[in-house]
């Protein structure tokens, strides 16, 4: 894995643990921000379910600030650790920061803080069969979590399209058996 674009450009990132990580591959992470183009410069980007941090730190790269990494596995953490170092990120700078917790207490405490009302990109990809993403998507459709104009891309299987909540997709994209649908929220 390697950053696409970027300040980070071309850096290679830590290797994935032969078990229990499915990250999002470079030609995905390359169309999804061919996708989202500028629009992700100087806005806040979240990953939630980070994995590697991939995603986040491509956005970072491409100039969004804040980024979030959410994610509570104990190893997917240890990679993102790795990660920030082989990028030489300064997490105390305030521009990248990492909740190591669930999706549902993120939304719970850590959301509101910073992304309440602020147009906001969020990508989400859960484990494949992760039962709770709709109750996600519901989560961050309520009015006023994140500000009008925000974006969130899911990542899924083709055979298994994601929950919406009721919330109309605006694009869907296939990469194989990947599959990026992207919904509006606030």
């Amino acid at each position: 894995m390697r950053i696409v674009s970027g300040r980070f450009k071309g850096r290679v990132l830590a290797p994935v643990p032969r078990r229990g990580l499915r990250p999002t591959a470079d030609p995905v992470r390359e169309a999804l921000f061919n996708i989202l183009g500028p629009a992700v410069a100087s806005r806040p980007f979240v990953d939630l379910c980070a994995g590697t941090g991939a995603v986040g730190l491509e956005a970072l790269s491409r100039g969004a600030c804040p980024v979030i990494l959410v994610e509570h596995a104990r190893a997917a953490l240890r990679v993102i650790e790795r990660n920030i170092r082989l990028l030489g990120i300064d997490t105390s700078e305030g521009e990248l920061s990492v909740y190591a917790g669930p999706v549902e207490q993120w939304l719970a405490r850590g959301a509101p803080r910073l992304v309440r009302g602020v147009p906001t990109t969020i990508f989400l990809d859960p484990p494949y069969g992760e039962r709770r993403t709709g109750r996600w998507v519901a989560a961050l459709a309520e009015p006023g979590l994140v500000g009008e104009g925000s974006l969130l891309v899911l990542e899924h299987r083709h055979r298994e399209p994601p929950e919406l909540a009721g919330v109309p997709p605006i694009w869907s994209r296939r990469y194989g058996d990947t599959v990026l649908t992207a919904v509006h929220l606030g």
